[in-house]
């Protein structure tokens, strides 16, 4: 699964560089590290156990685990939904979205199969990706044009040539 999540990162990594896309390359880099501070930060909050668990031993060392061995909301199930959005948002490209929609949808019934998350982990996992992949994109559109509109006129007369 984590092949699946570096193979995502470092693919669309590769297309905002070769579209020449540099802000949004940035912004992606910033509000990924962001996505995976949230994730940990819930994981700590939440404290829910994965299906393979024990569920009483579970309860029992709770509180000696690390925290990326709690199930909720599932890293890399967030990690990759972050990344499709942000890229189909910021691309715009119709042959990207079918892409990693199979990422996403590989990645989901691996999750499953492999009873590494409940349904709900998965489901809490994609909304805050969503979340957050949407408030990167506007942070960065934000950013481009503001950064076009407070550029003053020059004053400068346009001759127009019919030649």
């Amino acid at each position: 699964m984590l092949e699946i999540n570096i193979g995502s990162f470092f693919f669309s990594t590769f297309l905002l560089f070769s579209f020449k896309k540099y802000i949004l390359l940035l912004f992606y880099f910033l509000f990924f590290i962001l996505n995976i501070f949230i994730n940990s930060l819930i994981k700590i909050l939440l404290q829910h156990p994965t299906p393979n668990d024990n569920h009483e031993l579970f309860h029992i060392h709770k509180k000696n685990l690390p925290f990326y061995q709690f199930g909720n909301p599932s890293h890399n199930i967030q990690s990759i939904i972050y990344t499709s959005f942000f890229i189909s948002f910021s691309l715009k490209k119709y042959y990207l979205y079918f892409i990693y929609f199979s990422f996403s949808t590989f990645a989901i019934f691996l999750e499953i199969y492999k009873k590494k998350h409940y349904y709900y982990q998965i489901i809490f996992a994609s909304f805050i990706a969503i979340i957050i992949s949407f408030i990167a994109y506007y942070s960065s559109s934000k950013y481009l044009t503001e950064s076009l509109e407070h550029k003053k006129d020059d004053e400068t007369y346009i001759i127009f040539s019919l030649v």
